[in-house]
């Protein structure tokens, strides 16, 4: 029965605003405060996305890995865990999700410890601060991973302050960890694969004005391999009013933070994939520009089918999420860079 609570709440919350009169705003984030559960925020999450690599086999793969926290109705609340592996080589895409209902203790200290178990998923969370440990199983495919990662490049506050203005739309906290060295194993039908590479980790919370449904919602992760440096953006484009709103963040190589604003960012969409199961149409190939570094670079899915489909009874959402390549330019200096990209609500968008 809580699982139907839990499914109509979610219903609810896909339909309008979530209450989010109990989120948190502070002066300026802090892990220490930020990082452990907001037990009456709206929505917040757990976010890892990254391209892993198993230099024996020679096989690339990447994963998205999520818990996320949400309290729609402030009565009960509950989880969801999202995971996906991308396969390119073989041009598949594996994912799963599961909803679990409130935990008594809402996982409140530090460091993290989540553990959440149902119907053959298993899912599991440890640490702070940069060094976390990984684990999970999907139950509908023969699919297990467990990573560990190491703080790489330090923590990064978006905004300067660690809460991201998304116009007048949304201001949700947000942090990175955008490179967290990374190596474990990764099991795919029965074949183990020993991987290693770099994880993008953001923490954000206070998210239902960006994740309103009439929101569509792109972000952007790079990895720069020869400048070590790392870019996040977003683009927010609401399907009522056609405003449009770009934002993000650069790091260089020795952490320094460079915010960018709308007019620094310019983003044209080259080419296109629609979705079969949602109609969606989701650009897969990009001209980004960044006059303010004179960064000019490509970038391009690793291949297009990478949609991930949930269900909430009735209602079905829709979202993009997957591996991505950069090449390109910053200043005089070639660069080749691993991305992530999520796309929401493109199924709602019709041109």
């Amino acid at each position: 029965m809580r699982i139907i609570i839990l499914i109509i709440a979610l219903v609810l919350f896909a339909c309008k605003v979530p209450y989010n009169k109990k989120d948190v705003y502070t002066e300026k984030a802090s892990i220490e405060a930020d990082e452990k559960v907001h037990p009456k925020n709206s929505l917040e999450w757990w976010y890892f996305t990254g391209h892993l690599y198993d230099s024996v086999k020679q096989k690339e793969l990447g994963i998205e890995y999520v818990f996320f926290h949400f309290n729609p109705t402030n009565v009960k609340g509950g989880w969801m865990v999202n995971m996906a592996i991308s396969d390119p080589e073989e041009e598949k895409f594996y994912f799963d999700y599961q909803l679990f209902p409130k935990n008594k203790t809402q996982f409140h200290g530090l460091p993290l410890n989540f553990t959440l178990s149902k119907k053959g998923m298993n899912a599991k969370m440890n640490g702070f601060g940069g060094n976390y440990n990984l684990e999970g199983n999907f139950k509908n495919h023969p699919i297990e991973f467990s990573i560990k990662t190491t703080q790489g490049k330090g923590l990064v506050l978006h905004d300067g302050v660690g809460y991201e203005n998304y116009g007048d739309i949304a201001r949700a906290g947000y942090y990175s960890y955008p490179r967290l060295e990374s190596e474990g194993s990764i099991k795919i039908d029965s074949i183990d694969y020993q991987v290693s590479g770099n994880l993008w980790y953001d923490r954000q919370w206070n998210c239902s004005g960006v994740f309103d449904r009439k929101v569509a919602w792109d972000w952007f992760s790079v990895q720069f391999e020869e400048t070590n440096s790392e870019l996040m953006l977003y683009r927010l484009y609401h399907l009522k009013t056609e405003e449009e709103f770009f934002g993000g963040t650069y790091i260089d190589a020795n952490g320094k933070q460079m915010e960018l604003l709308s007019e620094n960012i310019k983003i044209e969409e080259l080419n296109h994939y629609t979705s079969p199961p949602s109609d969606a149409k989701y650009p897969i190939e990009w001209q980004i520009k960044i006059d303010k570094l004179a960064m000019d670079f490509n970038l391009k899915s690793a291949y297009p089918e990478q949609e991930l489909a949930l269900k909430f009874g009735p209602t079905n959402f829709y979202y993009w999420e997957g591996m991505c390549n950069a090449v390109g330019k910053i200043g005089e200096q070639s660069v080749k860079g691993n991305s992530y990209v999520e796309m929401t609500n493109r199924f709602r968008w019709k041109d």
